[in-house]
């Protein structure tokens, strides 16, 4: 039991960085080489290798720190996977390499390329210029696949979740939800509306680097997609009736009505229409928040942790993200107090934070899944940083104003 405060915590997560560096230029066994160091997700034996969507938001908090270079070096290794063996695999293991991750590549490329210009840096734009051919490649080749190895895109010019093996478990895995109760455990068989949105968020950031580059026509052709991929996802996945986006049954031609807050991405991607918007958060977000922040799934199934009571830190911020775009700001901060407090409590129990958290009972346990509990924990330090500094900023505002 520790007295921790928020200093605390936010010191223990400034020492905890150095802790998750790895550096393995070789490839040794099944981990494979990098060239550049890099964060795992926890200290331990567990973890040694970099995974792909952890990265981002551990990312989120190194910003201004003196670990701030990791973040340029996690983008080389990720393109350095992909010009290596055509995918940016689940994580930097050879056993890996049957499936991919959700997609934040190009998230990481912006983010690069912002600090670059805020440093004043040379080179941004050369920087900026081969990342986006990189992640260009990326976007056609693994999630505009037609077929083996990257069988991804198969209806209405929509993608799903894949794994070379065809094994819904697996592909469950490059969901980074293994595992959950979304698809009915048929992941094969449905468009995510989490993967879309990512995937509309990709060729926002492309259009956003070619107009940056200055290639205006360029950037025009990936804001169409970009608009394409909105009007396919509204058409297939967004339920008039009970207003909020599911996922598609592509094989039985339905929407599979089971809310959760991949729901709530296409509000982080653009995606929804501000009505659209303001119905989620009239009708379904009350449904989701609970007293540590939101719960992943309103379905609860033994042994399934991407599911309630379990929150995650990366679906935090992409819904509160989603929220802020909207305009839903004292919402966004509310919850956002709500998951740091919860943090707070559990760091003051444990004296460490944890990959997720019950939201919905704070005094018990999540519910541990496949893999059990794991301490650190990379994404959740990264997300706590950036909140507490969103939070401070809005705080100051308010004192301001």
């Amino acid at each position: 039991m520790t007295d921790g405060s928020n200093g605390d915590i936010l010191e223990y997560i400034d020492g905890y960085w150095s802790r998750l560096v790895r550096y393995n230029h070789d490839d040794k066994q099944t981990l494979i080489g990098l060239p550049k160091p890099y964060l795992v997700p926890s200290d331990g034996e567990m973890f040694q290798e970099m995974y792909y969507w952890d990265s981002y938001f551990m990312a989120l908090g190194l910003i201004g720190t003196s670990h701030e270079q990791l973040i340029f070096d996690m983008t080389e290794n990720m393109a350095y996977l992909f010009q290596r063996f055509g995918v940016i695999p689940n994580a930097s293991r050879y056993y890996f390499l049957s499936r991919s991750q959700p997609p934040f590549f190009t998230t990481m490329i912006m983010l690069c390329h912002k600090l670059m210009c805020e440093r004043e840096e040379p080179g941004s734009n050369v920087f900026l210029r081969r990342m986006i051919e990189i992640a260009e490649k990326e976007y056609e080749t693994v999630w505009l696949g037609t077929m083996q190895p990257h069988h991804r895109m198969v209806y209405a010019g929509l993608s799903r979740y894949f794994d070379i093996n065809y094994l819904d478990m697996l592909a469950a895995c490059e969901s980074g939800w293994d595992h959950s109760t979304r698809f009915e455990d048929r992941v094969l068989e449905h468009l995510p509306v989490d993967l879309n949105s990512i995937l509309m968020v990709c060729e926002n950031d492309i259009a956003t680097g070619h107009f940056m580059l200055g290639d205006i026509a360029a950037s025009e052709r990936w804001q169409a997609k970009a608009k394409q991929r909105a009007e396919a996802m509204t058409e297939l996945m967004w339920d008039e009736d009970l207003g909020f986006f599911f996922d598609y049954d592509f094989v039985n031609k339905r929407r599979t009505l089971s809310p959760s807050l991949a729901g709530f991405f296409p509000l982080w991607s653009g995606a929804a229409t501000k009505e659209q918007a303001k119905r989620m958060v009239d009708i379904w977000l009350p449904k989701f928040e609970k007293d540590g922040g939101l719960v992943t799934t309103l379905e609860i199934k033994a042994g399934r942790q991407w599911a309630s009571p379990n929150g995650w830190a990366p679906l935090q911020w992409l819904v509160l993200a989603g929220l802020e775009k909207y305009g839903f700001t004292n919402e966004a901060i509310r919850i956002r107090r709500k998951w740091r407090d919860l943090c707070l409590k559990i760091f003051q129990r444990t004296g460490t934070l944890w990959e997720k958290y019950n939201v919905v009972d704070l005094d018990h346990i999540p519910e541990e899944g496949l893999y059990g509990s794991v301490f650190g924990f990379g994404w959740t330090n990264g997300v706590y940083v950036d909140f507490d500094r969103a939070l401070k900023a809005s705080e100051s505002a308010q004192t301001i104003s």
